[in-house]
């Protein structure tokens, strides 16, 4: 009787204990399928346990990180193409005004085109004035001006210059009118040869030259800075002497244009001339008198003595062979 009653109480407890099990999942399944925020929550978690356990973590769009810094270069952060910028054409002249002093002088005239261009035609205003030819070659024919112009036959850019001739007239050996009595006192070594060439004004050269090309500083040197420079040289006799100096101490070039009466002479003012330069451009081992660098290479490499006839000249410039054409095309 007594096992039946256990039995029985037996029986009951475990009816209950089941019981409470199922209502507990029954309410865990309801929680579960309920749409309240706590789901949504839940399944967050759940979303963010499960992706840390296979080892990657997705960035938050919502808080994008502060240190990245985009690229101001391409704003839509596109691979963006930049135009190059397109070089403009151009044609120039080595120079845009110049006079020749004789019929029958030349000059060169030289074309620039950037970038490079194709064939080059050249004309004259005035045939009569002066010629050019395919070159550039610039030929002096009559007094007057014309303009020399080239054309690049490719972009059809075209660039001018002025040519002026000057043909002056004869002047007598001493500079005056021909019935001056001072007119021996030019020598009998130098009389034929100075009414030769006694119509080369070489003040109007100097001026001409220092037009077309950049002297620094140069002044007219007076006879007592003439002789303190170069020694000598008032002590010959000449129709025409001019020396363009430089006080300053950065003496990058002189300019010095004589006419002697006698040719005899020539010689004696060349070594005038190449004396100064070999002063001031040093012998290699001391200074010269140029002492800066930038002039001493200036003075050794740059400079030229020159003569024609009974005119001779000295020039310290970057340009000295054109200055030097320029003197021979006076003769």
């Amino acid at each position: 009787m007594k096992r039946r009653i256990f039995a029985a109480a037996l029986a009951c407890a475990l009816i209950l204990l089941s019981a409470c099990g199922g209502g507990s999942g029954s309410s865990s399944t309801s929680s579960s399928s309920s749409g309240s925020p706590s789901s949504s929550s839940a399944s967050g978690s759940s979303s963010s346990s499960d992706s840390s356990q296979g080892g990657l973590l997705l960035p938050d769009s919502s808080n994008p990180d502060a240190n990245e810094v985009p690229d101001a270069s391409l704003p839509d952060g596109s691979a963006g193409e930049v135009d190059e910028p397109v070089a403009e054409s151009s044609l120039s002249l080595s120079k845009n005004d110049f006079t020749l002093f004789k019929t029958g002088a030349t000059w060169q005239l030289k074309a620039k085109a950037e970038p490079a261009g194709g064939a080059q035609s050249w004309a004259s205003s005035d045939e009569k004035v002066a010629t050019v030819d395919e070159k550039g070659v610039v030929t002096a024919v009559g007094e007057g001006s014309a303009t020399i112009t080239v054309t690049d036959e490719n972009t059809g850019l075209s660039a001018s210059c002025i040519v002026r001739v000057r043909v002056e007239e004869e002047k007598p050996d001493n500079g005056g009118s021909s019935s001056s009595s001072g007119s021996s006192s030019s020598g009998s070594g130098s009389s034929s040869s100075g009414s030769q060439s006694s119509n080369v004004d070489l003040t109007a050269f100097a001026d001409q030259m220092m037009a077309d090309y950049e002297f620094s500083h140069l002044q007219l040197a007076d006879a007592s800075l003439m002789d303190s420079l170069y020694s000598g040289l008032s002590g010959v006799s000449t129709e025409q002497c001019l020396v363009y100096c430089t006080m300053m101490t950065m003496n990058n070039g002189e300019f010095v244009l004589v006419q002697v009466k006698d040719s005899k002479d020539v010689d004696t003012v060349k070594g005038i001339l190449q004396a100064r330069i070999n002063y001031m451009a040093g012998d290699g081992e001391n200074p010269g008198g140029a002492w800066y660098p930038g002039p001493t290479e200036q003075w050794k490499n740059n400079s030229r003595v020159v003569s024609n006839g009974n005119y001779v000249m000295m020039v310290v410039h970057e340009n000295c062979d054109d200055i030097v054409t320029a003197f021979n095309n006076l003769f």
